[in-house]
């Protein structure tokens, strides 16, 4: 954890310089985050659409409205995620107007900063549906929470090791004694591909923690629901951010 914090710190003060610039690329990331909240208000609703609570009658119209809702939110927050994306390379050009890097440098930057505020977002949305979980049962989202520090104390060790790998392959270059594309392919993707695969074990442990509740009745059908597919969310962003911290580490090593 301590060289995931130390390495986003720095990469942080280093590619967004003033603090307007920071402060516009922290609102992203907890933007991100809200977005994931609306997503897990969405499943709730999702839920009590196909499993309406014990003792409830709605009619048909009820479900036809219930649902219409659920189809503008969902499509909403498509919405939103794409607004984000394009707001989030007009403040990357701004930050990065008059820099004295050369162009291969620049591109590099580039890259670092897109990887950054990605994995960034999706740690912060990570943050906020592990907070959920605890709503729709402690005991799970205890269970989610010590799963989760794990996983990132893994992918703190596969950060530290790429950022050697990729110095080591920019030593070779600077050697002139590059190493072949297919080998440098084949350490970034073996490493975070091997960081995915330890994750998912540990969303893996979470389903069947998911289930045994169930089966106890420690949790509901329609709280189980939106635990599954909250799951599912953080098991696609644990995916997500394994490889992005692979390539954020080629990108910073080369823009240096």
């Amino acid at each position: 954890m301590i060289t995931l914090v130390r390495q986003f710190r720095s990469a942080m003060a280093d590619l967004f310089r003033t603090r307007r610039d920071r402060f516009i690329v922290a609102g992203l990331v907890s933007f991100g985050a809200l977005v994931s909240a609306a997503e897990l208000l969405s499943a709730q609703l999702f839920s009590n659409i196909i499993i309406p609570d014990t003792g409830v009658t709605r009619t048909t119209n009820d479900t036809i409205v219930l649902a219409v809702v659920f189809l503008v939110v969902f499509g909403g927050l498509r919405v939103l995620n794409y607004g984000q994306s394009l707001y989030r390379v007009n403040v990357f050009e701004k930050a990065f107007q008059g820099n004295s890097a050369s162009r291969a440098g620049e591109s590099w930057r580039w890259a670092t900063a897109m990887e950054l505020t990605s994995i960034l977002t999706m740690g912060a949305r990570i943050v906020v549906i592990t907070a959920a979980l605890f709503f729709l049962s402690p005991v799970f989202g205890l269970a989610n929470l010590v799963i989760a520090l794990g996983i990132i104390q893994v992918f703190g060790i596969s950060l530290r090791r790429q950022f050697v790998t990729q110095q080591g392959f920019r030593d070779q270059q600077e050697a002139k004694d590059p190493a072949s594309s297919a080998d440098k392919v084949r350490a970034r993707i073996k490493a975070g591909e091997l960081a995915s695969l330890i994750a998912s074990v540990g969303v893996m442990i979470l389903m069947a923690a998911l289930i045994a509740l169930t089966v106890l009745g420690d949790i509901t059908a329609g709280a189980a629901l939106v635990s599954f597919l909250a799951v599912r969310m953080i098991g696609q962003m644990y995916s997500g951010i394994a490889s992005g911290l692979m390539r954020f580490a080629r990108a910073r090593v080369n823009s240096d």
